[in-house]
């Protein structure tokens, strides 16, 4: 591996693969144990003078202090039994959008932020609620017709109550 020393050299060089659509530029994220997660800039190129070489700089992605508590993070079978749901559901959710900030692991599985399980929790809540409270009209109308129906077929007099 061939090291460019820093400096304004090494920095033109750079703007030179660059330009030349040789430099590949990435955005990585590492997150040690317990720690927050920190961003880094990865630039790299094969270098055209030695094929074998690789031109590699790393730089935090931002000056930026990063905050002191990252969210805490689910996986899809986590999310599944807050939500008293199958995790397939909860994969699909996450692969239609319904989730936000949603990450993907090195290996492909889904990470959830705990605050959007829970606002999706609410969502399904009051959506419950405003079913059962539908369900709950339509019954009473359909209970109060049945019962006009059967008074007006029946020739017994029918007990009034108060």
């Amino acid at each position: 591996m061939k090291l460019v020393p820093p400096g304004q050299q090494s920095h033109l060089f750079l703007e030179d693969l660059k330009k030349q659509g040789l430099l590949t530029v990435q955005t990585v994220r590492i997150r040690p144990k317990g720690e927050p997660d920190r961003r880094f800039v990865v630039e790299y190129a094969v270098d055209p003078q030695e094929p074998t070489a690789v031109i590699l700089r790393v730089r935090p992605a931002s000056t930026a202090e990063l905050s002191a508590q990252s969210p805490e993070m689910l996986t899809t079978q986590q999310a599944a039994d807050r939500l008293n749901v199958s995790r397939p559901y909860v994969a699909r959710l996450v692969d239609d959008g319904t989730f936000q900030g949603v990450e993907r692991t090195q290996s492909g599985h889904r990470r959830i932020p705990r605050q959007e399980v829970d606002r999706v929790q609410g969502e399904m809540r009051a959506s419950r609620e405003a079913a059962f409270l539908e369900m709950d009209s339509i019954t009473t109308k359909q209970r109060t017709r049945e019962l006009n129906a059967a008074r007006a077929k029946s020739k017994r007099p029918w007990v009034k109550t108060s």
